[in-house]
């Protein structure tokens, strides 16, 4: 488990924690541990099948809905 905290520390610049008391801090790490994994998502799937996966669609026409144009041309 140490290159999850390694390129959270690093990576992400979570040196230290934001907030005070246990609940935050849990919540806190959460969205750093989230983060993380949704980077890795990205690098090992690609930005196309994760989109594909999260609309059930193909990746240029889900783009289309949310008009981002400029990303269409930039992810092949």
């Amino acid at each position: 488990v140490e290159h999850p905290f390694g390129t959270i520390k690093r990576g992400l610049g979570m040196t230290y924690f934001l907030t005070k008391g246990m609940q935050s801090v849990k919540a806190e790490i959460s969205f750093a541990f989230l983060a993380y994994n949704i980077k890795r998502a990205i690098n090992i799937l690609g930005v196309k099948e994760i989109i594909r996966r999260l609309t059930g669609k193909t990746a240029s026409s889900s783009l289309q809905f949310y008009r981002f144009p400029m990303l269409i041309e930039n992810i092949s």
